[in-house]
């Protein structure tokens, strides 16, 4: 078989991890079909394990739209592509002579969501590709030959939202990147604290330009839950740039809560600065109050952190008995947990324990042989 696959964002955080681990454990695991890669014109890295079986395509575009809808469709029938793998949440639907089956992976179902509820003061960019997601991911469910999801949890909103069945969906879990681990080097985690200024002991969360990620509790509860604690913590902000950060009102609610001192925002690290920090910091904070996996809950547990993250969506189902549960909408219930963890020693070790035994139980590779069968029942 000829397999194609949208990976124009390869590598980028978020779905670009999906599709850099995807396409290299594919490429580990399968010898018999050829693959062709579709990247657009600004994908910077290439798959480490290219091999005489799979071809590089650089469509001469960098629009999400286009490129999805005109340039890969295109590119798939000059290759003579059998599978087209939309992995971004989209396939092409003005086919434009394609005729071979389609496959879509739909990570979650946050198009379904008001765009002024989940960012404040949305962007023209934003506004257009929330426009772009709420069309086009349920008209790609609908005419995609599978569907492939990353939880049972997601798999019921988009039977639900969609209403596609059951049968039509095949749930295909991700798993942490190797880079995330147990890392015993001191130097190299006091080397990344000082490039950020981290000075004390800390709490690490994550962040994001809309408000799942529930940022602003987490800053109310961090301030009580500081205050409680004689102020001996900071709070180290990931994964969140300046540009994002000015449609939220993180900082405001930073300056309110007279925290300037006290936090920290990273922006964007690098993957082993990342895995640095998730080794010293206290415990992961990730609350979150919608998610379809919660791949950096794994990423933690991987590196032995203790996780504090939410009951609910698809973080029950990830977590298993390894992580502290928190209503993510009750501020004092987050504090609860985190002063609960904080003053026991023996309950983080146990934590930690449970976190690396229940990572094991997601790997990569079994996410390529799961897609592979799914590719191989399309040829029946």
């Amino acid at each position: 078989m000829k397999i194609g696959i949208d990976a124009r964002i390869i590598y980028k955080r978020g779905v670009g991890r999906y599709i850099s681990n995807l396409v290299e454990h594919l490429l580990e695991v399968d010898k018999d079909n050829k693959y062709f890669l579709y990247l657009d014109e600004k994908s910077a890295r290439l798959p480490e394990n290219i091999n005489e079986n799979c071809v590089i395509r650089r469509l001469k575009t960098s629009q999400p739209f286009i490129f999805q809808q005109f340039a890969l469709p295109m590119a798939a029938v000059k290759d003579k592509i059998d599978i087209l793998h939309g992995t971004d949440n989209v396939i092409p639907y003005f086919s434009l002579g394609y005729k071979g089956k389609k496959v879509v992976t739909i990570h979650d179902t946050m198009y379904v969501r008001p765009l002024n509820i989940a960012i404040l003061k949305p962007t023209l960019k934003q506004r257009s590709i929330d426009i772009y997601n709420k069309y086009s991911i349920p008209k790609s469910a609908c005419q995609a030959d599978r569907v492939i999801t990353v939880s049972e949890n997601s798999k019921k909103d988009i039977e639900k939202h969609i209403k596609i069945p059951s049968e039509k969906i095949t749930v295909i879990y991700e798993a942490a990147d190797k880079i995330y681990k147990s890392i015993d080097n001191k130097d190299k985690i006091q080397e990344v604290e000082n490039k950020y200024g981290i000075t004390k002991p800390y709490i690490l969360i994550s962040a994001a330009a809309d408000t799942r990620k529930n940022t602003v509790r987490c800053l109310e509860a961090f301030a009580e839950f500081n205050r409680q604690t004689g102020e001996k913590y900071q709070l180290v902000i990931t994964s969140i740039g300046k540009k994002e950060l000015v449609v939220t009102n993180i900082l405001e609610k930073i300056s309110l809560l007279a925290l300037e001192k006290c936090v920290i925002i990273t922006g964007y690290t690098t993957d082993e600065e990342m895995g640095l920090l998730y080794n010293g910091a206290l415990f992961f904070l990730f609350p979150s109050l919608w998610e379809g996996f919660g791949l950096q809950v794994l990423e933690a547990f991987a590196c032995g952190l203790p996780v504090i993250t939410s009951r609910g969506t698809s973080l029950n189902e990830i977590s298993g008995n390894a992580a502290e549960f928190v209503e993510p909408e009750s501020v004092q219930n987050i504090l609860a947990a985190m002063i609960k963890v904080e003053k026991n020693s023996e309950l983080r070790a146990q934590m930690q324990k449970n976190g690396l035994v229940q990572v094991v139980k997601f790997d990569w590779k079994q996410t390529a042989l799961r897609t592979l069968e799914v590719y191989g029942g399309l040829q029946k």
